[in-house]
């Protein structure tokens, strides 16, 4: 709880009972949601498959960049599986050699360390590492997990981790390794008695033979450090077979367990192999696959020796990223690069696309045209797919990226005049982009010094001549108020902290406020700088812990005041005020909302304002998006997008409740309203992996 004062008159709301909300009348009309469309349709990017053993049919598993799915009819169709997945970049999937009695499965990802479901995928939990989660890139299970409990994970920088009781602890094991950037990692099919597993590096490849403890170079034969996939036979003791992929020098396949290797490349008319896969019967079939960069998928039926293509022309995007097979080796499916998962039922003779429910876009934003009511006009982004637009009430979307540098697409603000200037600004990796056409094309703007930009918005303020813009870098925060044509850089106490949201009030011209969020990895600074008033959490120099600060300033930015201090290790802020919030009227009933972390922070009226940091769902619920409808005090709905769902308010923030009915996926990264939504417009809500949903009132 963070207050703006030391004196405190709390104004009881409607229906309050001791600052808790009782109920009312419009808390009963929740509605539900129904699917518009995947933009630009079913599919997305897919890093990882997996097809665990099991009794009956098989099951495969995909993991993307937006999290886990699962299918149960060979791909034809999938289901999300990502109920407690903290971060959605899978990098890796393995699976327990007795998934069909244990269900284990393993998640490498990005952001949330190894995740671990025990119940096939229908919750997940985190695997803990001291010191925090690393970014893990690759996963590997010993063939006899479930009676020794060996697990390699291979990490972005830190190098190889082994924990040998199934996860609970984890020491280092990078002896020999000169690089510690880790692509893939593959054990010996009897790997309890032999202790031999292969390490992909940026520097190439490496070998152990006593089970991770230290690691020797054997790239004798290969002419390039660029290896991306490693194979092994199941046969391994026997053959000595071992087969790697290269970026730029195709395959290379060693018969005496990687000692010395020779090219293998006769037919493969792609050289960049990012996936390989042995068939589970390579003894009596000796087929091998190679997923390419740029060509799609090639098969070998003589253990490597020469390759036929066998996908690629039905392919829009044929980088190969994943391989797998069922235990038959018949039902073989592919992952792609924002081409989903293909899939053939005959050992890679006939495919066909195989992508319903699959929804795995990185798509983080949604924005509503001021006019939607007459233009029907949606935009979104992400940062693999760029801008997207909609005329038709997001019932179809097409590509608005024209005259930009590139496809990674951060942050989208509309203009509040769009209806008659058609004006929207994007913030990409590259910088800050404007169209004045509606999407059809674009042009570079933003101060001369913009380095690491992050994120955008507009004043909704139009009554006057000016156009106020905020832009932050991860540095920098610079106010325009000319829509984009003079920038002046904002400074503050804030300075050498990250910056993470930025938002102008919707009457800029009036009250000249704008809020600032910041990220602290350590609190140090906290020590010399002003808290925020009512902080309470002390700052502790023996162990400090990470905080997210809310900055607000008066005057258009030239002198700042914190006021809500979270510790929290989210780097992620949003925003919402209401249309009438004026920053200069703190006396009245008037407040803003933010979302840090897994709290909404909410203001409680008076002379002076008190902030309630309160939680919607489950302790672990993360707080995505928020948005708040047009309309006078208590008539009003305030709407926010989380890891579980979303939820709705009526009542200023007292009481929550969930809308979930129909979402295609628990975890809503955006939602928007109409600017007619009081009368009946429209309220859209933004799943994980780019699925539109519209909200049906009851």
């Amino acid at each position: 709880m963070t207050a703006s004062g030391t004196e405190d008159n709390i104004i009881q709301f409607p229906g309050a009972r001791g600052g808790r909300a009782g109920g009312t009348a419009t808390q009963a009309l929740v509605g539900r949601w129904e699917v518009v469309a995947p933009l630009l349709g079913w599919g997305g990017t897919v890093l990882a498959l997996v097809a665990p053993p099991v009794d009956g049919d098989p099951v495969f598993f995909a993991g993307t960049t937006a999290g886990c799915f699962r299918s149960d009819d060979l791909g034809k169709s999938w289901v999300a599986v990502n109920d407690g997945l903290t971060s959605p970049y899978i990098q890796s999937l393995a699976a327990s050699p007795r998934f069909a009695k244990d269900r284990t499965l393993y998640a490498g990802t990005l952001g949330s360390g190894v995740m671990r479901t025990t119940n096939g995928g229908e919750t997940w939990g985190p695997v803990e590492f001291w010191g925090g989660a690393p970014a893990v890139t690759a996963i590997a299970l010993s063939p006899r997990f479930p009676d020794e409990g060996t697990i390699l994970a291979g990490t972005q920088s830190d190098g190889v981790y082994r924990s040998t009781n199934g996860g609970r602890t984890w020491s280092a094991a990078n002896f020999g390794l000169n690089d510690l950037s880790i692509l893939a990692l593959a054990l010996s099919p009897t790997f309890e008695e032999d202790e031999t597993c292969f390490c992909l590096a940026g520097d190439g490849l490496y070998r152990s033979t006593n089970g991770a403890r230290a690691w020797r170079s054997v790239t004798r034969g290969i002419d390039t450090p660029a290896v991306q996939a490693v194979a092994i036979s199941p046969m391994f003791p026997e053959d000595g077979t071992v087969f790697v992929g290269t970026e730029d020098g195709g395959v290379f396949r060693s018969t005496d367990k990687g000692a010395s290797w020779q090219t293998s490349n006769d037919g493969l008319t792609n050289l960049s192999v990012n996936a390989l896969w042995i068939s589970p019967r390579y003894e009596s079939d000796r087929t091998v696959y190679a997923g390419t960069a740029g060509e799609g998928v090639f098969r070998s039926t003589d253990g490597g020796k020469s390759w036929k293509h066998v996908l690629t022309d039905a392919l829009e995007n044929p980088a190969v990223m994943a391989l797998a097979t069922d235990g038959s080796g018949k039902a073989l499916l592919a992952g792609l690069h924002q081409g989903g998962v293909w899939r053939s039922p005959d050992s890679g003779t006939d495919w066909d696309a195989a992508n319903e429910g699959l929804a795995a876009r990185s798509m983080s934003t949604l924005a509503v045209s001021p006019a939607f009511h007459e233009d029907r006009t949606l935009f979104a982004a992400g940062i693999e797919d760029g801008v997207l637009r909609s005329r038709d009430g997001g019932e179809t979307w097409q590509r608005a990226g024209d005259g930009l540098p590139g496809p990674q697409g951060l942050s989208l603000a509309v203009s509040p005049r769009f209806g008659a200037d058609k004006t929207l600004l994007a913030v990409l990796a590259e910088g800050l982009y404007r169209s004045t056409d509606g999407g059809a094309g674009w042009e570079t703007i933003g101060p001369d010094d913009l380095k690491d930009p992050r994120m955008v918005t507009y004043s909704r303020d139009a009554d006057g001549s000016k156009l106020y813009v905020g832009l932050a870098s991860g540095a920098k925060a610079y106010l325009s108020e000319n829509g984009g044509g003079i920038w002046r850089e904002l400074t503050g106490p804030y300075k050498d902290e990250e910056l993470i949201g930025v938002a102008l009030s919707p009457n800029y011209s009036q009250d000249h406020t704008v809020l600032l969020a910041t990220f602290s990895a350590t609190g140090a600074l906290r020590q010399s700088r002003e808290r925020a008033p009512g902080a309470r959490q002390p700052f502790r120099e023996d162990a400090p812990q990470s905080a997210v600060t809310v900055w607000r300033s008066f005057d258009g930015g030239r002198n700042w005041a914190p006021i809500i201090e979270q510790l929290t290790s989210a780097r992620w802020v949003t925003f919402a005020f209401p249309h009438d919030y004026r920053g200069d009227h703190e006396s009245t009933r008037n407040g803003f909302f933010a979302g840090v972390g897994t709290l909404i922070n909410r203001p409680m009226w008076g002379g002076k304002q008190l902030w309630m940091a309160e939680r919607v769902g489950r302790p672990s619920t993360a707080i995505l998006s928020l948005a708040i409808s047009q309309g006078a005090l208590w008539g009003r709905s305030v709407y926010a997008g989380t890891s579980d769902g979303v939820f709705r308010s009526d009542d200023e923030g007292l009481s929550w409740h969930p809308v979930q009915e129909g979402l295609h996926s628990r975890t809503v990264v955006a939602v928007a309203l109409s600017p007619t939504y009081h009368e009946g417009g429209d309220a859209f809500a933004l799943t994980l992996g780019g699925v539109l949903h519209r909200l049906v009132r009851d």
